[in-house]
């Protein structure tokens, strides 16, 4: 399955030249769907206020420091465990097809980067590989909050039946059990630096 699940995330083509890059927050935020791009957590969920990360590295490319189309709506985790990785050196060259980066508000990354069923994010290539262990979700726990977004919209379906009534004993249950497991994946994110 895909990091960012349903959620396409594209960069809009319609912003101008930047003062500060920090003015494109909002749009970032929209077009990221509120999701890390490299890791697909929500900022919303999560309660996080994410970082701008500069695809590629400011020190690399000081021209593209407000370039919106260099812009990627990153987790604090993602964005300090990136910061200035450049492998090709070159900075118009991403990857060469075994090592570098691939910018995550193209389709190109779901060829490279995926989830399994648990919600770990794994390489699907030799490039995803390298992708993974460079932002180290070899060893991050990226399913707790993949875990976290399931429980969430479960639980917004679930109140959504309880305000039109139509919530039965059993989910009325269902949810109270959804809710502790939601608090405990989400202590368990903290405890874990996610």
């Amino acid at each position: 399955m895909r990091v960012h699940g349903d959620k396409m995330i594209r960069r809009r083509t319609d912003v101008g030249e930047l003062k500060q890059y920090q003015e494109a927050r909002d749009e970032l935020t929209e077009d990221f769907h509120g999701m890390c791009g490299y890791c697909g957590k929500s900022g919303m969920i999560m309660h996080q206020r994410f970082h701008i990360d500069h695809f590629v590295p400011q020190s690399l490319a000081p021209e593209r420091i407000n370039d919106y189309n260099n812009l990627v709506l990153a987790c604090p985790k993602c964005n300090r465990t990136k910061s200035k990785k450049w492998p090709t050196k070159d900075k118009k060259i991403h990857h060469d097809g075994r090592v570098g980066f691939v910018d995550p508000a193209t389709e190109e990354f779901d060829r490279h980067i995926g989830r399994d069923e648990q919600g770990y994010i794994n390489g699907i290539t030799e490039l995803g590989r390298h992708m993974c262990k460079n932002l180290h979700f070899d060893i991050r726990r990226t399913d707790l909050y993949w875990k976290i977004q399931l429980l969430y919209q479960t639980q917004n379906r679930l109140e959504e039946l309880f305000h039109d009534d139509m919530l039965d004993e059993s989910e009325k249950d269902f949810y109270i059990c959804s809710n502790i497991m939601l608090k405990e994946y989400i202590q368990d994110a903290f405890e874990k630096g996610e």
